[in-house]
């Protein structure tokens, strides 16, 4: 049989209770469409083919009924879009049987790399069952292969080239409640991700995500940041009007300089950051982060952050010369909410002074309220009796923040 598409050949044998079909076909699937049943017609209603996929089947039935069929065969496609996204060329081993079909040994290849494994798309229980799927393409490109609506989640993140991943388990769709599907990521070029309006360069990563009903669970996050590393874990909500989730991130030796430059436009000279940070929140929207955490400077420039340069200025009016003490080590136990970092034990030491204090910085809206008390030491301690006078005031903006004498 011949169409516009392509040809069809088969060889049908039709006995009581037995029933054959051996077909080739080089037909668009688009042109039997309304021959399938109507979860078939849905399925098929998302591909785009450029050319008709070159297919070979042998069927077996009970009778004519489509419904007591099953074959088995092989599948050839050229460059085919599926659900929007594009692929070179695939091809598989297929099998279908009671509303499901499975494709064995499937390859695929993108511009940019290539995936394999198996996988059976289930009309009847309306769900995806993976297993050992590897692929080296992009995953904000190849999710809507799964399921479109997952492509909000996989977005943000910003490989550079694309990570090797390897996905096992069940995806439904239509409400089905028993998803469970593995996947882990190892993406050795790095990438990129936007955190509090700056974009964090990690140089490799690694994690593992599972995905339930209306949940993504990612944990063994494991990255290098800034020449030191990022441990993590994230739960987050998948439900519709619920973008609620729950992460808790360490951070160790990262490199003190990089992070001011990248954050103030500031380049400090050396030092570590280390820190932890447990936090809660509403999808994209800051203000609603809640949290607390530990962080750390050794060894670094505390007058690079830009709401304590100031202090260098009055500290050497006070006693000459400690203004060029650099405060090296700082700590501070914190909390976050509503746009607030607020601590109530600041504290940071140099040679000739330290610095204690308590206070809010309202990220979100560029103030600050802090107070600190200086405390000398070296000449500046015979002015201890005077402490009183070295305490001070930050107020104004985070960016040029006005520092003066405590009222008392």
């Amino acid at each position: 049989m011949r169409h516009q598409t392509g040809q069809l050949r088969a060889d049908l044998f039709d006995a009581p209770n037995d029933f054959r079909l051996n077909l080739e076909s080089t037909i668009s699937p688009e042109a039997v469409r309304p021959l399938v049943p109507r979860e078939a017609n849905e399925f098929l209603r998302e591909w785009q083919w450029q050319r008709s996929p070159a297919i070979r089947m042998a069927i077996r039935g009970t009778d004519r009924n489509p419904g007591s069929w099953q074959g088995d065969g092989t599948v050839a496609l050229g460059r085919t879009r599926f659900r929007g996204t594009w692929m070179n060329d695939a091809n598989a081993q297929i099998h279908f049987a009671e509303g499901a079909v499975t494709c064995e040994d499937l390859h695929v290849t993108r511009d940019e790399g290539a995936g394999s494994g198996s996988f059976t798309y289930d009309f009847k229980r309306h769900e995806v069952r993976i297993s050992n799927v590897r692929s080296s393409l992009y995953p904000a490109e190849a999710i809507f292969w799964i399921d479109p609506q997952t492509w909000k989640t996989v977005v943000p993140y910003k490989f550079r080239r694309p990570p090797n991943v390897v996905a096992n388990g069940v995806y439904q769709f239509r409400g089905g409640k028993n998803t469970r599907l593995e996947i882990k990521v190892d993406g050795a070029n790095g990438m990129d991700y936007a955190f509090l309006g700056k974009t964090l360069p990690f140089d490799r990563v690694s994690a593992r995500l599972l995905f339930t009903k209306d949940r993504l669970q990612i944990s063994d996050v494991r990255a290098d940041l800034l020449a030191g590393t990022l441990r993590g874990n994230a739960d987050i909500s998948l439900a519709r009007n619920d973008p609620k989730y729950r992460a808790g991130l360490s951070v160790s030796e990262i490199n003190f300089p990089r992070l001011t430059d990248l954050y103030y436009n500031y380049k400090t000279a050396q030092g570590l950051l280390r820190g932890t940070y447990e936090f809660t929140g509403l999808g994209s929207d800051w203000r609603t982060m809640r949290g607390s955490g530990k962080v750390e400077v050794s060894n670094g420039d505390v007058f690079a952050i830009p709401i304590f340069g100031p202090l260098s200025g009055i500290l050497n009016k006070i006693v000459p010369g400690s203004g060029y003490s650099i405060a090296r080590d700082a700590t501070a136990n914190f909390k976050v909410e509503n746009g607030i970092i607020h601590t109530e034990d600041f504290e940071a030491a140099a040679a000739l002074f330290s610095m204690l204090g308590h206070g809010d910085i309202h990220f979100l809206d560029d103030k600050l309220d802090f107070n600190l008390r200086l405390d000398m030491k070296g000449p500046g301690i015979l002015l201890t009796p005077m402490y009183k006078l070295f305490e001070y005031a930050g107020e104004g903006s985070l960016k040029k923040p006005d520092w003066h004498p405590k009222r008392f």
